[in-house]
């Protein structure tokens, strides 16, 4: 298996997208989002009231982090993906 190491600088918050120049590498799931500053954004950034409808009606939580928590507590996501050998 190879890797590689990236480095970057943090310094401007939201949301990335990481990813390989072949369009059907995403639907392979070979993409990635980067969240830069998840505290500076919750404090900074507000959803639409349409897509906190959206998320209330499918019993999806739409207040805190991508767990539903607040600030950097993830506890409760789901688990990521294993890799197949």
């Amino acid at each position: 298996m190879h890797y590689i190491k990236i480095r970057l600088r943090a310094d401007n918050p939201g949301v990335w997208i990481f990813h390989c120049h072949l369009d059907i590498h995403h639907s392979m799931g070979m993409a990635m989002t980067i969240v830069e500053a998840p505290d500076v954004l919750q404090r900074t950034q507000k959803v639409p009231p349409r897509m906190i409808d959206f998320c209330r009606n499918l019993g999806k939580p739409y207040e805190g982090n991508a767990a539903g928590n607040s600030g950097l507590d993830f506890a409760g996501l789901p688990a990521p993906p294993t890799l197949v050998p």
